[in-house]
């Protein structure tokens, strides 16, 4: 086997090695302290619960429906100021907290 084929082994191991997981969990620590026995900490890990595609759908038409309420109630516009930046302008004060009544 030429070397170059070894180092290529060698950085596809590294790499698949390396790589980590999208997938996310809670990690939970309790710890229990004692003048006899010290520090007891047991660790638990919990995987995040399965989303529905139902509930998904659900949250982004309610955040539709959010974002067009603020924009009715603010109606913001752009601008631009002396340096260039884009700016937002709007019609009641308190829209650029997120105040959509």
């Amino acid at each position: 086997m030429s070397d170059n084929m070894k180092i290529l082994y060698a950085i596809a191991t590294l790499v698949l090695l390396s790589s980590t997981s999208a997938q996310a969990w809670q990690v939970v620590e309790r710890c229990t302290y004692s003048k006899f026995h010290g520090r007891v900490c047991t660790t638990s890990y919990l995987d995040d619960p399965v989303r529905s595609e139902a509930q998904d759908q659900e949250d982004a038409k309610a955040r539709r429906a959010s974002i067009e309420k603020w924009e009715a109630f603010c109606k913001p516009k752009r601008t631009y100021d002396n340096e260039g930046v884009v700016r937002l302008v709007y019609a009641r004060k308190g829209c650029e907290f997120g105040r959509s009544e």
